[in-house]
């Protein structure tokens, strides 16, 4: 196990924002595309993982069988906007075109979370997308967030460290957003130490 986390960048614009915003040094970050991604993970066991924002939808990001190799090897997952889509298709939630989101903040309502333990009721996020998952989510699939027109906001694996954020949390209009991430590497981490705080 590397003891590191992979973050797989999907050539977007934020995600370098996305990377500052974790609770890790970027020398602890492990940055490779999709298919980069997946031959590492077939010889490599991240001690957790990123799937990072990007343009595309998650089957042309070719992050399907990323996430497919994540969930095999019971890698801890945070999935932000294409990475949350990701998940959710993976899982078996569709995926539609919604009124478009770029730049644009919303109070959405948390609701009790394994992943996101310390958060709930209302907070104000940044949306950048155009695509969303729709219900009914699989059996699988926990809603842990809407947005204030009803899109599904965040998800998380019923059993597996796997959480899904459609906002983004490295936003400086993302109240909380960092916060967020840390509530869940110490969910996922909880009694087995955690990266750096």
């Amino acid at each position: 196990m590397s003891g590191r986390v992979l973050f797989v960048e999907n050539g977007d614009s934020f995600s370098f924002n996305v990377l500052d915003a974790l609770p890790v040094p970027r020398s602890e970050a492990i940055v490779l595309d999709p298919e980069e991604s997946l031959a590492f993970l077939r010889h490599e066991q991240p001690r957790w993982a990123v799937l990072g924002p990007g343009p595309f939808d998650p089957r042309e990001a070719g992050l399907l069988p990323v996430v497919a190799k994540l969930v095999e090897r019971e890698v801890p997952t945070l999935g932000i906007c294409l990475g949350h889509q990701a998940i959710g298709m993976h899982f078996g939630a569709a995926l539609r075109p919604v009124e478009p989101h770029h730049g644009v903040r919303d109070a959405i309502r948390l609701e009790p979370s394994r992943l996101l333990p310390h958060f709930s009721g209302t907070t104000t996020v940044m949306r950048y997308h155009s695509l969303a998952l729709v219900d009914p989510l699989p059996p699988e699939l926990r809603l842990v967030a809407r947005g204030s027109d009803g899109t599904i906001m965040a998800i998380e694996h019923a059993d597996l460290p796997m959480l899904g954020l459609q906002f983004h949390p490295d936003s400086f209009a993302t109240v909380s957003g960092e916060a967020m991430v840390r509530d869940f590497v110490r969910a996922v981490f909880a009694g087995g130490g955690e990266p750096h705080p």
